[in-house]
């Protein structure tokens, strides 16, 4: 381990442990126990967690939505791009549909560690009863001490969207996301597919480095490439983007400077993509099929460069904005002793495909929604008028 590598450990554990300290000695003043929080604690039957399904086992907040005061806070490791915007909003909507909910705080880590377990603490310490947390900032069990030492002060913690690892029901109520795993296995068996017998060389661009997302979906990739020897993973680990476009460019012109054949992508968020084809362009190269997350700017731009480029093909799924609803129902029903056995892990089919062979997948010109920006995706369960709002401000 480098002297840098060791200095960022150890501030890392020290920030974790002050945390812990602060809120043990604030334990006090935020009602620690479900009941004083403004409902009844749950028996463990009550609310299902560490389970998969599918999108049609969803329920509505009327059906957990109590009559007592809770207050909801929602910590974002990242905050900085137009996913972490909608998914703010979506659960910012989720709220409103609760009337027993009084009060929502948000923090964004911007990508800072440390800033991001302060805002655990803090929220934790303002007296929160629920706590979404999305714990990318950095691996996701860098994030498990400040959880944990929020649940021991009471406060209803639900992690989404990136896996912090521990144990659902004592270090945290549940982990609610889609299936990491079982999404890296839907998008390599549709490249399969594209590439058929002849096979070929994929690479797979994810987001930051060592982020429990990737990881997972990779796991997925490579279970599915087990099954099929004609199609190489030219890369062993996700290559980092940031989940940022211009980065993704950038990565993806020194993949295609470093490999001849490059016969399709895998890059697990939709805004970064477009980053991938301007580097295709950019090289002199065609389009390859892509697999990813739905983005407007791919959606309704496709048709296009698909007369340009023959062989480009494109399937995405969700890009999974609306997961804070589902950990928030989940805390809620928690906190008013009702049942909730909505999936933690949902797994998703493919929302769009080009080709017209995936069952319940629309063409990605029926998924384009003209009159919004870049960056959004149709998938979102926003409006289109919420959305039109959100991100033109």
């Amino acid at each position: 381990m480098s002297r840098k590598t060791r200095r960022h450990a150890t501030a890392a554990f020290a920030t974790v442990a002050t945390l812990a300290a602060a809120l043990t000695a604030c334990s006090s003043v935020n009602s620690t126990s479900p009941s004083a929080a403004g409902g009844t604690p749950a028996s463990p039957s009550q609310v299902t967690v560490g389970n998969s399904g599918p999108m049609s086992a969803l329920i509505s907040m009327d059906q957990v939505c109590g009559d007592k005061p809770v207050k909801v806070g929602l910590v974002d490791g990242l905050g900085t791009n137009a996913w972490s915007k909608i998914v703010r909003a979506e659960v910012e909507d989720e709220v409103k549909k609760c009337p027993a909910i009084t009060s929502f705080d948000y923090v964004a880590g911007r990508g800072d560690l440390q800033a991001t377990l302060a805002g655990i603490t803090s929220l934790t310490t303002k007296g929160v009863n629920i706590l979404l947390v999305i714990p990318d900032a950095g691996p996701g069990p860098s994030h498990l001490a400040a959880m944990r030492a929020a649940t021991k002060a009471g406060t209803t913690v639900v992690p989404i969207a990136a896996d912090p690892t521990g144990s659902a029901g004592s270090d945290f109520l549940d982990y609610v996301d889609w299936d990491p795993a079982y999404m890296g296995e839907t998008w390599a068996k549709w490249m399969i597919d594209r590439l058929g017998t002849k096979g070929g060389n994929i690479v797979m661009l994810g987001g930051p480095a060592g982020n429990a997302v990737s990881a997972g979906e990779m796991e997925g990739v490579k279970k599915a490439l087990a099954a099929a020897p004609q199609v190489k993973l030219l890369n062993e680990d996700p290559v980092t983007t940031n989940w940022d476009p211009a980065m993704a460019q950038q990565a993806m012109s020194g993949l295609l400077a470093k490999y001849p054949q490059i016969d399709g992508v895998i890059s697990d968020y939709g805004a970064t993509t477009s980053g991938v084809t301007r580097a295709f362009a950019g090289a002199g190269r065609p389009l390859v099929p892509i697999a990813s997350t739905d983005d407007n700017e791919l959606s309704c731009g496709f048709d296009a460069l698909k007369k340009a480029n023959p062989d480009y093909e494109l399937a995405t799924v969700s890009s999974r904005t609306w997961v804070g609803r589902i950990g928030l129902r989940k805390a809620v029903a928690a906190l008013n002793g009702k049942p909730d056995a909505e999936p933690s892990l949902v797994q998703l089919g493919l929302y769009e495909d080009s080709t017209g062979s995936s069952d319940g997948a629309v063409a990605p010109s029926k998924a384009c929604k003209p009159g919004l920006p870049n960056g959004t995706p149709p998938s979102s369960q926003l409006t289109d008028a919420q959305l039109g709002s959100l991100l033109s401000s």
